[in-house]
């Protein structure tokens, strides 16, 4: 009886030997199997976000160094590009061609991947606009670029060509102190018909924005040309504004330079 009892202790004893083998194996080989179905979705996580800023730096290839580094830099720290729109009325917040160039930007790059802001400042001048401290506005939505449209249909016979470019320069001026990695985009306001002294402050903006390193964005050769009465269908001549049509040139425009094809 001794002996039986003896044999069956052993054998409950092998058994349990066994078993508790069988199940520390059987987790050992989970927990590997888990490791490496983990090694593999990292990896294709990773291969998918490199794919995806790729991609996306492929897009925006035709735009200045500094504007593509800023691009790089937001999509590696994996959160939007911050792009802020500021201007004068020429620039509307709504129905205007930033929104026109913001569904551009949504359908090449994914929706998303551009955070826009648009700063619409009605009947400012430049003068006006750098004592009111505008650019203090920027500064809050952290800005990686700044699409600037300066005053200069405001400015023009109200304010010297020099003093436009004095506020501007000190307008940028604060921006930068506040917000130094931002990449400053300087662009005329639209055409207007038949104009004489407005073509000469936007050619003095060109040079100012080239002698001072700024990048410089000209919609201008989109449009009919300022002496051709074919620009009222685009320009309203009692406003100066932007029509329907003209807005859609100027956004297709920008967008040629934002959206590499």
């Amino acid at each position: 009886m001794r002996n039986f009892i003896l044999i069956l202790l052993f054998t409950a004893a092998c058994l349990a030997f066994i078993i508790t083998g069988h199940l520390y194996w059987e987790r050992k080989i989970d927990a590997t199997v888990q490791a490496a179905r983990a090694k593999v979705e990292i990896s294709a996580k990773q291969e998918m976000e490199t794919s995806q800023t790729e991609a996306i730096l492929a897009r925006a290839k035709q735009l200045p160094a500094a504007a593509q580094a800023a691009i790089k830099r937001a999509v590696e720290e994996h959160r939007p590009i911050r792009l802020v729109i500021a201007g004068s009325e020429s620039t509307p917040e709504n129905g205007g061609w930033p929104e026109r160039l913001k569904q551009a930007l949504d359908d090449a790059y994914g929706k998303g991947v551009f955070h826009i802001t648009v700063h619409e400042y009605d009947g400012l001048t430049t003068a006006d606009a750098d004592r009111q401290r505008i650019a203090v506005d920027w500064v809050k939505d952290k800005p990686d670029l700044v699409l600037l449209e300066p005053f200069l249909l405001n400015d023009n016979g109200v304010v010297t060509i020099d003093d436009t470019l004095a506020h501007i320069q000190s307008i940028i001026d604060r921006l930068k102190s506040a917000a130094p990695d931002a990449v400053v985009i300087l662009q005329p306001p639209n055409p207007i018909y038949n104009a004489t002294y407005y073509p000469k402050q936007v050619e003095a903006l060109e040079r100012f924005a080239k002698d001072n390193g700024y990048a410089y964005f000209d919609h201008w050769s989109a449009w009919p040309d300022h002496k051709s009465e074919e620009l009222n269908q685009y320009v309203d001549p009692e406003s100066d504004l932007p029509t329907a049509e003209g807005a859609k040139v100027w956004a297709n425009a920008l967008a040629k330079r934002f959206i590499a094809q």
